[in-house]
């Protein structure tokens, strides 16, 4: 039976008569697919961010293609048990990673700072100034395609790069790389540490890189605990998800100036309220969830060669990029 194909992601027009190239037999509906939308209860393939009000009613649901890294949005949700989920892995990898880079020199070197100084006509060549990220120890938590692309970019610069995963070797399944590169390229970081090796781990760092998605076995992983073992004055980078932090113990740790500072572009409340505590917490770096850069025309043309590779896959009968292990989308 055809498929019935249902899009929304933004340039879905645009990609239409390529997605008739690859499925000629599908029925093809774009969708505005804010919060709270209705999918049409045929529909197979499912290609949104954000999944229908009426999931449960989609029992011939075939394919989701998230255009998202993270895929809490699904936990929990009742799919059919043949359902496949595939996320956006690869698609924001570089733009993350340059957000990394970009939050490191500003808080390194106390960009904010610097600012204020030139606001109020204010000369000051104080030394916390004029830092280097040369030999800076930055631990990545998580080491798939956003970690891994972090510690390309941050090696050349000269940090040293510490892994930390729940295990070493874990078979991710084929991925999608926008660069071409070979499955086996992986930057082999200056150290890899397991979560036996946390406390270790923890107390070398200058700087932490939350690169893990939203899970039942992340949430909170970073805790009092975690923090409490990080140096003096090191820095917290959270471009993934806000919950995989515990809320108190950061703003805790932020206050009592334990963390020299924080940039965080996922929140526990998005949009912040007016009032949000992380509005006005000290040496802390707000973004509004931007460091994949969704709205560029560059990963406009990732996420639709990504879904148009699964497509093909699909319909040829092999093995589907990004996909999400089930267990993963159940807690």
């Amino acid at each position: 039976m055809p498929d019935h194909v249902v899009i929304g992601q933004p340039g879905a027009d645009e990609h239409l008569p390529r997605i008739g190239e690859v499925l000629p037999d599908a029925t093809l509906t774009v969708v505005d697919a804010d919060q709270g939308w209705v999918a049409d209860p045929e529909t197979t393939v499912l290609f949104a961010d954000q999944p229908p009000a009426n999931a449960a009613d989609l029992e011939r649901l075939g394919w989701v293609q998230l255009g998202s890294h993270g895929y809490a949005q699904l936990s929990g949700l009742p799919l059919p048990a043949d359902t496949v989920v595939t996320n956006a892995s690869g698609v924001q990898d570089r733009p993350i990673a340059e957000w990394v880079v970009m939050m490191l020199l500003a808080l390194g070197r106390r960009f904010p700072d610097m600012l204020a100084s030139q606001r109020a006509h204010r000369w000051d060549r104080s030394v916390v100034y004029q830092a280097e990220l040369r030999g800076m120890q930055v631990g990545l938590l998580g080491y798939g395609n956003i970690g891994r692309e972090v510690a390309r970019v941050l090696q050349p610069l000269g940090m040293r790069v510490q892994v930390m995963t729940r295990t070493r070797n874990r078979d991710r399944g084929e991925r999608f790389d926008p660069f071409g590169r070979a499955p086996d390229a992986v930057l082999e970081p200056d150290r890899w540490f397991t979560f036996e090796d946390r406390a270790d781990f923890y107390s070398r760092l200058d700087a932490l890189v939350v690169a893990v998605p939203d899970s039942a076995g992340t949430r909170g992983l970073v805790d009092a605990d975690a923090l409490a073992r990080m140096p003096q004055g090191a820095l917290l980078l959270n471009p993934a998800r806000a919950r995989v932090v515990d809320e108190a113990a950061l703003l805790d740790a932020l206050r009592s100036g334990h963390l020299g500072g924080a940039a965080l572009d996922d929140h526990y409340r998005q949009p912040m309220p007016p009032d949000d505590p992380f509005w006005d917490a000290p040496n802390t770096i707000v973004s509004a969830h931007v460091s994949g850069s969704n709205g560029s025309p560059w990963y406009q043309q990732r996420i639709w060669d990504l879904f148009l590779e699964n497509a093909r896959r699909r319909a040829a009968g092999r093995p589907m990029l990004n996909v999400i292990d089930r267990k993963d989308l159940e807690g």
